[in-house]
């Protein structure tokens, strides 16, 4: 007897858009390297996407950063004296620090919750799709990209859906505005088969779903063009599966 295979799974690999130059600041102390939050910054209990959220941080926050690995960084508070992982706040994906420091950074009280700062300081942030498009797979390209414009830097939260009907879903929050036109976008292409789109104008979030097709294992590459204010991801298949 032939065993069938029922069930597909994708596997998400979120590769980093920004090189850090960890020459270009110095060490806040005895150890770990200040490092800044990029917008809407999550910090995770552990070192992966599907780990609980344990804070968040406000743009431009200065952490430690330390213990580096598998693409995360360990964050602490500057005031934290000992070089201890277990002090930790949690883990952040390298994408969402930069070593540089901003033209204009401000001062968040120690004493104040890091969920609070997040709020104040994105919730009157209005995020605008401007468009939408696709670039899909041909015999020389085995990559299939999508396409995201915005009115300013934005990264949508990112997830995966398993099973016979694989999917990535990104969410988007304070949306301004989104059209009826992008709620169902045929691409037709190896890895993409369409792109839905929907807003709820009442909680200002939208979604886009990517209906992929089933039976193979993905990888998944994002980056974003800070000077056109366009984010991508692209979509290409594990060979090695």
């Amino acid at each position: 007897m032939v065993a069938m295979k029922t069930i597909t799974w994708v596997k998400l690999i979120l590769i980093a858009w920004i090189t850090f130059s960890v020459t270009a600041v110095s060490i806040a102390a005895e150890w770990g390297t200040v490092m800044y939050a990029h917008q809407n910054t999550l910090i995770r209990e552990k070192r992966s996407v599907k780990s609980r959220i344990k804070g968040r941080l406000a743009e431009n926050q200065a952490v430690k950063a330390d213990f580096f690995k598998n693409g995360w960084y360990a964050v602490f508070s500057l005031t934290e004296k000992k070089r201890k992982e277990s002090k930790a706040l949690g883990y952040v994906y390298k994408m969402r620090l930069s070593a540089d420091r901003p033209k204009s950074v401000e001062t968040i009280p120690e004493n104040k919750k890091q969920e609070d700062v997040s709020a104040e300081s994105n919730q009157d942030l209005d995020v605008d799709v401007k468009n939408i498009s696709f670039n899909i797979a041909n015999n020389d390209n085995e990559k299939e990209s999508i396409f995201i414009e915005f009115n300013r830097f934005y990264t949508p939260a990112i997830s995966s859906i398993e099973g016979n009907e694989p999917r990535i879903v990104l969410d988007l929050e304070n949306v301004s505005s989104f059209k009826k036109e992008w709620a169902m976008i045929n691409v037709g292409g190896k890895y993409i088969k369409r792109i839905r789109s929907s807003m709820d104008p009442k909680t200002r979030k939208a979604r886009i779903v990517l209906d992929l097709e089933p039976f193979k294992d993905y990888f998944i590459q994002p980056h974003f063009g800070k000077k056109e204010n366009i984010y991508s991801l692209e979509v290409s298949a594990d060979v090695n599966k």
